[in-house]
């Protein structure tokens, strides 16, 4: 059988997503080991405290609050990068501007500890904090915008979810691994860990992408058949499909502000598992930070599942007819946040730390079929511009940053505050659902297809063109500076200049 790229570039996804959204768990898990607020009780491997058994002890006069201020700063930062990530995706190449955005996040990971460690005040960790958030900000408007390209239609829900499925699983690995790693290694190690780890994912990405299956040297066939078929044939990112974006008509288009605000309530749950949950054990049930982690993490696992199970039913449910492109996009939609948003509104009548893990794991777990809705949605909507739309429905962000800045200012030692808290999201979630399900669609827009859109694949120039007499280069050669390939038995050529004649010198030489 042969290598078929797309499986590829879908695993190179979800890694992706799984390292760089799982710097947010990290983060917080370690916050709560170092912030000393109260004595923590017995826990699954014994006393693990910031005065038990890490190994490199640390603790600082931060509060808890503050440490939700942190992640707010990060939100902030996310929030502020989300669209114009989405116009770079579009404009130039958007592996290199994904690749480049996680490159700097990691190694901005790996400083982190120093200031955390050695510096009284926490003005470093927010600056750094919200360096994170705007360079991540790129990040996911640009993978979205190559998975968009090698997406066939028939397999677009389960390629997204599988990618984003990294996304959901990332809290569970990295809140077990920074819990087990804190206790027992050191208080910083994982952030070193998770750090490295980025930088390699990040050149790995870079050297071995290509933005449209028909910029591949080598695609199989079968594969290149495939595309011919069901490809979204959209044009690389280059001056003149940006210059064509129809904005105004994807500001007013209700379907768009359908997936925003699914962005939006995602973006408040999700901040609040990765952020505050981790908290909320600790402050309402005394866990210790192992513990937490282990307990924290299952939420997130039974999301995954129903992540990828979900998007292969919902692409099954679609092919063979049986629901159309719209009703099945609604149908994940409502049923996952409606879902969670009820088990959230049960957490407010609950006292025990067995049966909020059980609802958390229903709740969050079950939510796992609403990627297959808002978040696959833009694909449907508009293939071309898909990086634009990922970049709207990701100022849902707003979400995340009013999260955290809620549970900041209400947030305390105690369970009543969490089940507020807790109340205010599981409304916010009924309000998000009612709009989605009246207002989304699954058809591509009329306004999805720009003017004018370049080959995907630029014939390549004969010997006889590039060279005259005594092999002297043409005009010719030194606008292409580009590598020869064959596809389906002809050659073709990728110039380092956009069909403008402008250098593409943003992010060229990564």
């Amino acid at each position: 059988m042969a290598f078929q790229r797309r499986i590829f570039i879908v695993f190179l996804g979800f890694m992706g997503l799984l390292i760089s959204i799982g710097y947010r768990s990290v983060f917080s898990m370690v916050m709560v080991h170092i912030i000393k607020t109260s004595q923590s009780n017995e826990g699954l491997f014994g006393k693990c405290t910031v005065n038990g058994t890490s190994r490199d002890f640390m603790a600082t006069g931060w509060t808890s609050r503050e440490a939700q201020y942190f992640q707010t700063s990060y939100f902030f930062g996310s929030f502020i990068m989300q669209l114009p990530g989405g116009y770079l995706a579009t404009r130039f190449s958007p592996r290199r501007v994904c690749g480049l955005s996680i490159m700097i996040s990691s190694i901005l990971m790996i400083v982190l500890p120093f200031p955390i460690k050695y510096l009284t005040t926490p003005i470093p960790v927010f600056v750094i904090r919200f360096l994170q958030g705007l360079v991540e900000g790129w990040s996911v408007p640009a993978m979205n915008g190559v998975i968009s390209a090698w997406a066939p239609k028939s397999e677009k829900s389960r390629m997204v979810t599988v990618v984003y499925a990294g996304a959901y699983l990332s809290p569970a690995l990295a809140m077990v691994i920074t819990g087990v790693t804190s206790c027992w290694v050191s208080w910083n190690a994982s952030l070193f860990l998770y750090g490295g780890i980025g930088f390699i994912w990040s050149v790995v990405w870079v050297c071995a992408i290509y933005d449209t299956p028909g910029l591949h040297p080598s695609l199989h066939h079968s594969e290149a058949e495939l595309f011919a078929r069901e490809g979204a044939n959209i044009a690389r990112g280059s001056q003149s499909v940006a210059r064509e974006i129809p904005w105004t008509k994807i500001l007013r288009s209700l379907p768009v502000w359908a997936i925003i605000l699914g962005s939006f309530c995602r973006n408040w749950i999700f901040s609040m598992m990765i952020t505050q949950v981790p908290q909320y054990f600790k402050d309402a049930f005394k866990k210790d930070i192992a513990t937490i982690g282990f307990t924290a993490a299952l939420p997130e696992v039974l999301m995954t599942i129903v992540t990828i199970s979900g998007g292969v039913l919902i692409d099954k449910l679609i092919k063979h007819h049986l629901v159309s492109t719209t009703h099945g996009r609604k149908l994940a939609q409502c049923m996952g946040f409606g879902i969670e948003a009820f088990c959230l509104l049960g957490l407010r009548f609950v006292n025990s730390d067995e049966v909020a893990l059980v609802l958390l794991c229903v709740g969050v777990g079950f939510s796992g079929l609403a990627i297959s809705g808002y978040q696959v949605n833009p694909l449907d909507l508009a293939p071309q511009y898909v990086s634009i739309l990922t970049g709207l429905s990701r100022l849902g962000t707003l979400g995340a940053i009013l999260s955290t800045a809620v549970a900041g200012k209400l947030a305390e030692p105690n369970i009543e505050s969490w089940q507020l808290l807790f109340t205010i999201a599981a409304s916010i979630h009924l309000a998000g659902v009612v709009f989605y399900g009246i207002f989304a669609s699954g058809e591509r827009q009329s306004w999805s297809e720009p003017s004018e859109t370049r080959p995907l694949l630029a014939p390549a120039v004969s010997s006889e063109t590039i060279t005259e007499d005594f092999g002297q280069p043409t005009s010719t050669q030194n606008k292409f500076s580009a590598s020869m390939f064959a596809f389906k038995g002809k050659r073709y050529m990728i110039p380092d200049l956009d069909e403008d004649g402008n250098p593409s010198w943003f992010l060229n030489t990564i």
